[in-house]
């Protein structure tokens, strides 16, 4: 199926990462922060990637994303080269992030935060994109807000508004980086579940970034635990557990068993980042 084809039938989001090294400073330090790493996430894959503070895990999703480039290796979308040792694509609507601390215009209302992206790029008027962004916030649970400010709402809504955003513009990838680090308990819950009801309705391609190993196996369909750094596969848990998915699978004999397969890989690598002395830098 060529790429035309995928597009038609929705079939996007194919990322192929392969034999991906990352050297940051080559001419002074030469940290190695990725090395030799290759994954394969299906399109509509729920992809979650969990290691140690430090790990390279930042770096591939940058690298996706368009941030930066890497130093050999390549990673493909939809089987075209988005990044190499020679080639780097720019950011794009293909290719959305979420960001760890938010990146909502505090000037803006949720409204206009929402529709802000499609309607600069000119793709759709003021008025579909208003009612495209209603019909998200719905989704998202989030009717009545749209003329309130970001600083009049509650985090775990920002963060809402912010990935109602990011789906706005219909990309390939939704690429998350620890969204839901700063949340307390009761909230993150609340937010997963909508998260979830996003997915499942639209099979977008997510990858997301988490230390959270309790988040990573209820929202992800494979989870990728990574060692220290330089960032390579320690294993990849299958989450073999049913969707849609709500707040009973936490209980289910799978979910246990995962986790606790989970708890062991990521166990020996924090010890070797702590002995390392290994601190977050990407």
């Amino acid at each position: 199926m060529n790429t035309a084809e995928k597009i038609a039938t929705n079939e996007r989001g194919r990322i192929s990462i392969r034999n991906v090294t990352k050297v940051y400073d080559p001419d002074g330090a030469k940290v190695l922060a990725v090395d030799n790493c290759s994954m394969e996430i299906e399109a509509g894959e729920f992809c979650v990637v969990v290691g140690p503070s430090g790990c390279g895990k930042t770096t591939l999703l940058n690298a996706i994303a368009g941030f930066h480039s890497i130093t050999s290796g390549e990673i493909h979308l939809d089987g075209e080269l988005l990044c190499s040792g020679q080639k780097r694509t720019q950011p794009g609507s293909d290719r959305i992030v979420v960001f760890q601390n938010g990146a909502l215009f505090p000037w803006y209302t949720v409204l206009e935060n929402v529709t802000f992206g499609p309607v600069v790029q000119g793709g759709v008027n003021e008025k579909d994109a208003k009612d495209k962004a209603r019909a998200m916030l719905g989704q998202m649970g989030l009717e009545g807000i749209e003329n309130n400010y970001p600083s009049e709402i509650s985090s775990g809504m920002r963060r809402r508004v912010e990935i109602a955003r990011a789906m706005m513009n219909d990309p390939s990838v939704l690429l998350l980086d620890e969204p839901f680090r700063a949340m307390d308990a009761l909230t993150k819950t609340v937010v997963h579940q909508f998260l979830l009801d996003v997915y499942d309705k639209s099979k977008k391609t997510v990858f997301f970034i988490t230390h959270d190993l309790e988040e990573a196996i209820f929202l992800g369909s494979k989870v990728y635990i990574m060692t220290t750094r330089p960032a390579q596969i320690k294993t990849i848990l299958n989450v073999d557990i049913p969707r849609p998915r709500d707040f009973r699978a936490l209980s289910s004999a799978t979910y246990i068993r995962l986790k606790k397969e989970c708890i062991e890989a990521v166990h020996e690598e924090a010890l070797k980042a702590f002995k390392a002395g290994e601190r977050e830098m990407a």
